[in-house]
């Protein structure tokens, strides 16, 4: 077994079997969250660790009472096209996380691959997973498989890394997302999509990748980075074709070749700004990240003044632009005026936005509550 790597635990009686396995029972989700985090960091996680804590950072309320943040990768993979989640954790983790994910509406199947304390401490987990990602492997079904660890593989150090990156042309993606590490489903989202982002870049950067569903656009385009509703890159794109800019696809995608075609842009807006990992790969790809999003007047303003020097559109087609839609937008805004004092509270990172558009209508906002952290794409709203 030592082909699996330092991690594995070497074990030469059914006593020290026994006594492992007793040790490793008391790591569960209930073993705290100081003691997990420590197992993790002498299991050999502490880079990985350290990483979430820069990417993501605690403000002074700690981790918010939300749902299990590993749902937020695992939604993002279940939304891609010929995409496999597989997952690695407590039966009672795994059957909440698939049950939130299929109310949410989720119409895929989620893999799982079982474990007990002696799998766990004796590497047969990990061998566990990469028979089931072999026997997933299948390029006519998907084009990647994603892994994800949960709290208690990821506190006993199994070794994802160690995985084949691709198999028969399938691509396999292994990532932690323990709740002792990231602190929301928000920012669970960018582990996974960041992930994606960089098995994207790196494969560019080899050669030829195969072109994204949707045509090129004939203008230069601006990736958008966040989840966001339907319309919304419709209507940004109307404003950037102001620009003689277009809008390019959503991060997180919809398909795994939506991913070139998203590190194929001018600039990237960063409508949520806590896309850290995204936005790590976009910078290593060389592309300029704007922060905040067109909303409101002196909101839209910023912005199309921001994408356009990053995109070195011409003055005069930058301020054509913003004559084109300004007057409108403040006119929308004074003939529906906000009164009264408003509290404000969210998990997405889009709050200050809204704020901004609340105080805007003359709404008397106090407070602006966020699960996400502060961020230098967030310091303008």
């Amino acid at each position: 077994m030592d082909d699996l790597g330092s991690n594995t635990v070497a074990l030469d009686t059914a006593n020290d079997v026994a006594a492992a396995a007793l040790q490793t029972d008391g790591l569960g989700c209930h073993a705290g969250k100081e003691r997990l985090r420590s197992a993790a960091e002498a299991a050999g996680m502490s880079e990985t660790l350290g990483q979430y804590a820069k990417d993501y950072p605690q403000g002074p309320h700690d981790q918010p009472q939300s749902m299990c943040p590993a749902f937020g990768s695992l939604r993002v993979g279940l939304r891609m096209r010929r995409t496999a989640m597989v997952l690695s954790g407590s039966a009672c983790c795994v059957y909440g996380l698939t049950f939130t994910s299929h109310f949410y509406g989720a119409k895929r199947t989620v893999g799982y691959v079982p474990f007990n304390s002696e799998t766990l401490v004796t590497g047969k987990l990990f061998e566990d997973i990469r028979d089931a990602v072999h026997a997933l492997a299948d390029p006519e079904t998907y084009d990647a498989i994603v892994v994800i660890n949960l709290c208690v593989p990821t506190a006993s150090g199994v070794p994802l890394r160690l995985l084949p990156k691709e198999i028969n042309g399938v691509r396999v993606i292994g990532i932690d997302v323990p709740g002792f590490g990231v602190p929301t489903h928000a920012e669970a989202k960018d582990v996974l999509a960041g992930a994606m982002l960089r098995f994207a870049r790196l494969e560019a950067e080899q050669g030829p990748v195969q072109a994204p569903r949707a045509p090129r656009a004939g203008k230069p385009t601006i990736s958008l980075l966040g989840e966001m509703f339907p319309a919304d890159p419709m209507q940004i794109g109307a404003m950037l074709d102001l620009l003689g800019l277009a809008a390019g696809p959503v991060t997180p995608t919809r398909e795994w070749r939506e991913l070139y075609g998203a590190l194929d842009c001018a600039a990237v807006a960063a409508i949520h700004p806590f896309y850290a990992s995204c936005v790590r790969e976009f910078e290593s790809a060389g592309r300029a990240v704007v922060g905040s999003a067109p909303v409101g007047h002196d909101g839209t303003a910023a912005w199309l003044e921001a994408i356009g020097v990053a995109c070195n559109v011409a003055r005069e087609t930058i301020d054509a632009a913003k004559n084109r839609l300004l007057p409108a937008i403040k006119a929308a805004l004074s003939a529906a005026p906000i009164s009264g004092r408003v509290t404000l509270s969210g998990y997405e990172g889009s709050e200050l936005l809204v704020g901004r558009l609340l105080v805007e209508s003359g709404a008397d906002l106090r407070y602006v509550g966020t699960a996400c952290p502060r961020t230098r794409f967030s310091e303008a709203d």
